[in-house]
């Protein structure tokens, strides 16, 4: 039988490509006859393609991510100039709304949207040697209908990478950055079917599942039917990764957070914006105040584990707005703040700003913004070292303990952060730098510019050195 090779490019090692295994599952009588092939971005296009050709695909799909567009590109030219005659699908959201590129030109086929049940038969065309139209728009499919993917995870999947899993698809919501807006709406999979197949990851010894529903939180019986679920069956050292929206957590769902061990829900909460003339001009729908109250909940009472997002950039948003927003977030003390830069995703209705707020886009991924009337090029530039000493120093947690005196210093956290990150650039750069590098420059912030001493933040930073398991080579100047 003739090969079907499914090609999935993720982000790193730890990622298992959930989009693949759907249409696998969904394959019918050709699922034995395909065979799954895993990648990532730090492995070469010419490898990928030694190890595609390998298997002597008749067929190969590859899904196209905002991550992986320029690999994607490279693997189709070195493919179709080693073996033209093998037709190539391609799907995906990257290029579901962006059909008319030259990549889609150079493949035999683009599926548009979910193609869980419309892939298989346009594998028997192609591999009957017919043709198959060179764009097709699926419609969505029921969920009743399609086939589940979980036993499509390897014994090694559940052991050693992330356990990506959905109880719903879609988004109620239209921000206009994001693509969920063009089709808005909501739809459910069916617990009856749905509850079975994760009781059979636990028994596999899946512990920790993360969920890639855009809001889970939405429909609050079946929310609660699946906290309940796994709150019958739960193990010591299990986690559930779920995205929920802060403002809408009322008291049935907050009883069953709260049912849930200290670390047990690392919930993923977008807030984008604490400007609320920015968030009505992007369609975000929120009650910002109900949304602060909320994670305060989740993090002191319920003590989750929260990450909570905002972007910079977003159309009229100012760095005074953006700047309080971030103080508003930290003073919440949730476990990660990633300080996004706003995208131009192909098809995303925020397009429609570009004129009036002058909006300029990067043309190549991610197609981030470059400048905008209210912030130019150099403070999203700054923006952009920001977040990247955050995610590093605070986000990894680094100096737990230091970087309260570091945020307490000035008026805004920000602005004391930012002072630091400037600093870093300056005598590390942007990247290559390490923990005792950055402890380094720390020490010297907090004694040129702190009202602590600096016997106090060294002996801070030394115990958070330690804190990491560190018993030896303690650096010099960490030393009393």
């Amino acid at each position: 039988m003739n090969t079907i090779a499914l090609v999935a490019i993720n982000a790193r090692y730890s990622h298992a490509s959930l989009g693949m295994r759907c249409l696998r599952a969904n394959l019918g009588h050709l699922r034995d006859s395909s065979i799954l092939l895993e990648f990532n971005l730090q492995e070469t296009t010419s490898f990928i393609t030694d190890k595609i050709m390998a298997q002597q695909p008749a067929l190969i799909a590859i899904g196209v991510y905002i991550w992986n567009r320029l690999q994607v590109e490279a693997l189709v030219k070195n493919l179709k100039s080693i073996a033209p005659e093998i037709p190539i699908v391609l799907g995906g959201p990257e290029i579901s709304y962006d059909s008319g590129s030259e990549l889609a030109a150079s493949v035999d086929c683009v599926v548009c949207g979910e193609a869980d049940l419309l892939f298989g038969s346009i594998c028997e065309k192609l591999l009957a040697g017919q043709s198959a139209p060179a764009v097709i728009a699926s419609t969505r499919p029921d969920l009743k209908d399609v086939a589940l993917p979980y036993n499509e995870y390897s014994d090694h999947d559940l052991a050693k990478r992330i356990v990506y899993t959905e109880t719903s698809r879609g988004c109620a919501y239209g921000c206009e950055y994001c693509i969920s807006s063009i089709n808005p709406g909501i739809r459910h999979f069916p617990l009856d079917r749905l509850l079975p197949e994760f009781s059979q990851l636990l028994d596999r010894g899946a512990m920790r599942f993360k969920f890639v529903d855009r809001s889970f939180n939405l429909a609050l019986d079946h929310a609660c039917a699946v906290l309940d679920f796994f709150l019958a069956r739960w193990k010591s050292g299990m986690c559930l990764h779920l995205e929920m929206t802060p403002d809408r957590l009322p008291t049935e769902l907050r009883e069953r957070i709260l049912a849930f061990p200290p670390g047990g829900l690392h919930i993923e909460v977008g807030i984008q914006t604490f400007n609320k003339e920015v968030a009505t001009r992007v369609g975000r729908k929120a009650d910002l105040e109900a949304a602060a109250e909320g994670i305060r909940f989740l993090i002191d009472i319920a003590k989750a584990d929260v990450h909570a997002d905002l972007i910079a950039g977003l159309p009229g948003e100012t760095p005074e707005s953006f700047e309080a927003g971030i103080d508003k977030l930290i003073a919440l003390h949730p476990t990660e703040i990633q300080v996004g830069i706003l995208k131009r995703l192909h098809g995303a209705p925020i397009a429609r700003h570009e004129q009036e707020w002058a909006m300029h886009f990067r043309t190549t991924p991610p197609y981030d913004i470059l400048s905008t009337s209210t912030m130019d090029e150099a403070y999203l530039q700054n923006i952009r070292r920001f977040a990247m000493h955050w995610d590093r120093i605070v986000n990894r947690q680094w100096f737990p303990s230091t970087i309260p005196l570091i945020l307490e210093d000035q008026s805004s956290p920000f602005k004391a952060f930012d002072q630091l990150s400037r600093q870093i650039e300056k005598a590390l750069g942007l990247s290559g730098f390490g923990m005792i590098e950055t402890a380094r420059i720390v020490l010297e912030y907090l004694t040129a510019t702190s009202s602590h001493s600096a016997a106090e933040a060294r002996t801070k930073l030394r115990n958070d050195y330690l804190a990491g398991g560190r018993r030896i080579n303690v650096p010099t100047f960490l030393r009393d």
